[in-house]
């Protein structure tokens, strides 16, 4: 069952909690929310504004004029010119002195046909298939 004492203690610091917020409030803006503006405010006038579209070319003439010299510019803006495109790379021509690599991916010392025929190797270099010799003339790639 509960006690007084334990009853009072909670009632107190609702009473307390309400005491300090109602301070709080009452210091921060003493007038109320729903009061009419006060007279003493300026009141700022409204402007308008137009927005009016201009066209892409415009001719501006400005003049000075000094004691000695007159002077006219006239400027005239006109319209962005289209992008402008790179021309295409020039094809790539390859030197006269090293001839380019064709034909197949082979290994050295494979059976190949017809005799005559050109390959690359496998670390790149160049290959020919001629009769072998050394096994009973059998076409083989061989080292240029």
């Amino acid at each position: 069952m509960l006690t007084r004492k334990s009853l009072w203690i909670p009632a107190l610091a609702s009473l307390g909690l309400l005491i300090v917020l109602g301070v709080a409030g009452w210091s921060i803006d003493s007038s109320p929310l729903s009061s009419p503006a006060s007279s003493t405010q300026p009141t700022t006038p409204t402007q308008s504004v137009s927005i009016v579209p201009t066209p892409d070319v415009v001719d501006i003439t400005v003049s000075t004029t000094t004691t000695t010299t007159t002077t006219t510019t006239t400027t005239t803006a006109q319209p962005k010119p289209p992008p402008v495109q790179a021309p295409p790379p020039p094809p790539q021509t390859t030197t006269p002195s090293t001839p380019p690599q064709q034909g197949l991916f082979v290994s050295e010392g494979a059976s190949c046909s017809p005799e005559g025929a050109s390959g690359i190797g496998l670390l790149g270099e160049p290959l020919e298939c001629r009769k072998d010799g050394n096994r009973g003339n059998r076409l083989r790639w061989h080292k240029v």
